[in-house]
């Protein structure tokens, strides 16, 4: 009888060390998503490239007007700009008005900027960019927490003659980021931003222009969950063949 158990805890034995093993290492990736808005005040500069016309640098700063979710409070993108078009608006009164519109991103060969400064690059190590050939941007704050990302957004620059009431001129535009990665609760983040963003030219053409950016995060952040196994047929299996063995030796010993 002592032995007939002994061939029943093997099974037993076996099952849990199944169950056991499988609960701990079977894992698998899924993602959590964070939605969230953030307004900033930003401050813009936009520098022409010397010897490249029609060729630009952006330069946008901004610092959140309230509390930032996940401590995201500033960000800065630096990217080079292409002039699309520009033409001339006649009002009325015979006033002149020019419209310009401008095409940004973080990678010069989209724009065919042959040789772009090397400014750009050195500003975005100087701020802790990661792969600062193609990243443009980084969301960050006191904390941890930080997003980098590539720019590619659009603007349009109307430039309005004196007396108008905005003049020197406005700037309007948007676009996309495309989110690289982060650090913090963002490690190894994908996903995307929308902004809008609008400025005032200033009298002084050397100052950055104010405005105001809002921008719209949709970040996916990746994490483990347990994953579905046939962990609990596999134990029965081995159930099922410790109580066949088991019977089968009651009953060679009723034969004999």
């Amino acid at each position: 009888m002592l032995h007939s158990q002994i061939k029943w805890l093997i099974p037993v034995a076996l099952t849990s060390a199944v169950f056991g093993s499988n609960i701990q290492s079977a894992k698998a990736q899924t993602n959590r998503i964070k939605e969230f808005e953030i307004t900033y005040d930003a401050l813009t500069v936009i520098a022409p490239i010397e010897n490249q016309p029609g060729f630009f640098t952006a330069n946008i700063a901004g610092t959140s007007q309230d509390n930032s979710p996940f401590g995201l409070t500033k960000f800065e993108s630096n990217a080079f700009g292409k002039l699309v078009s520009q033409e001339t608006v006649t009002d009325e009164n015979g006033n002149i008005s020019e419209i310009q519109k401008l095409e940004f991103n973080a990678n010069p060969d989209i724009l065919g900027l042959a040789n772009p400064p090397q400014s750009i690059i050195d500003r975005r190590i100087e701020l802790g960019i990661p792969n600062p050939e193609e990243n443009s941007d980084i969301y960050f704050g006191d904390s941890v927490n930080k997003l980098f990302g590539k720019a590619a957004d659009r603007a349009t620059l109307n430039l309005f003659p004196p007396g108008s009431p905005d003049f020197p001129g406005t700037i309007s535009g948007g676009g996309d980021i495309t989110i690289t990665g982060g650090t913090g609760i963002f490690e190894n983040a994908r996903g995307q931003i929308t902004f809008e963003q609008s400025d005032k030219l200033p009298l002084d053409q050397n100052a950055p222009a104010p405005g105001v950016a809002t921008l719209k995060f949709n970040v996916q952040t990746p994490r483990q969950v347990p994953e579905s196994t046939n962990v609990f047929g596999l134990a029965i299996g081995i159930v099922g063949t410790g109580l066949i063995v088991r019977r089968n030796r009651r009953q060679a010993v009723l034969k004999r």
